[in-house]
């Protein structure tokens, strides 16, 4: 079954670089698709089941679950009972620069991992907050832009601490002082795309220490996390770029051609040619 992939482009005003909408029922939500955006979504009463990479999600009213670039997702109803729930888009930059402010990659990197989508459960105020703020961006779109996109900005930044909130809970502690500026410099092309080599040489730690530091705060490998940087600078040049799919692979930093391709597919559930033609 092709899967449609939604574009940020085509869909989300430039000015706001943001939208809004509130679905009433599944009937009226999208189909399973794809979306080169970020998306947040609020259940604001009743229950639903979130497909997500394959995988279920069952949500009640108050969970707010974090959509990525490239989640192939869509709702269904959970047995007999329906839902509403609130939809916000954002640019990818937007959330990326929002992540800045956090200042903690290991936080950014930990809402990006993973099949299933990051969920918290909202109390009522902060649901209540949060439904507000959409109220407020909603009105401003058509009246004033600038202050939609600031009421946009202000409801990510919001969103994203209650995810953060419920991350350093989740940790019980903060990440090592050292892996942090790792973290950064490892983020920067001329790093990643150098492999697994630079980050032990930037980390100046034993292979072992490094892998149970990552395992531990980050709940991956320094490989695994490394080829995740690779793949989201990849599919950028392929969605921004006319660059061959072998040059987009080596640009990334991969060497092998099928690797890349087994990885790509693994990670977005497309191969890269189809992200593209999408």
């Amino acid at each position: 079954m092709e899967i449609p992939v939604l574009r940020a482009a085509a869909l989300i005003d430039a000015q706001v670089q943001s939208n809004y909408h509130i679905v009433h029922s599944i009937q009226h939500a999208y189909p399973l698709h794809s979306h080169d955006f970020y998306e947040l979504f609020l259940v604001t009463s009743g229950r639903c089941i979130h497909r997500i990479n394959g995988e279920e999600q069952p949500l009640e009213t108050g969970a707010m679950a974090f959509v990525r670039p490239g989640d192939t997702h869509g709702y269904d109803y959970w047995g007999h009972e329906d839902c509403q729930f609130m939809n916000v888009n954002y640019y990818p930059e937007i959330v990326e620069n929002a992540f800045a402010y956090f200042g903690n990659p290991g936080f950014a990197q930990k809402l990006k991992e993973g099949r299933k989508s990051p969920v918290v459960r909202l109390v009522s105020s902060d649901l209540e907050a949060l439904s507000h703020k959409g109220r407020q961006m909603h009105l401003y779109t058509t009246t004033d832009k600038p202050k939609a996109r600031t009421a946009a900005r202000s409801l990510l930044t919001e969103a994203l601490a209650n995810f953060y909130y419920d991350y350093r809970d989740e940790s019980g502690r903060t990440l090592p002082e050292w892996l942090d500026p790792l973290l950064i410099e490892m983020q920067k092309k001329e790093n990643f795309t150098a492999g697994l080599g630079r980050l032990n040489e930037l980390a100046d730690r034993s292979v072992s220490h490094l892998n149970r530091i990552f395992k531990q705060y980050l709940q991956t490998t320094p490989t695994a996390y490394i080829n995740q940087l690779r793949l989201s600078y990849a599919r950028n040049l392929l969605l921004t770029t006319r660059l061959s799919i072998l040059e987009v692979s080596l640009e990334a930093g991969f060497d092998n051609l099928s690797h890349f391709y087994h990885l790509f597919k693994k990670c977005y559930g497309l191969s890269p040619g189809k992200i593209r033609s999408g």
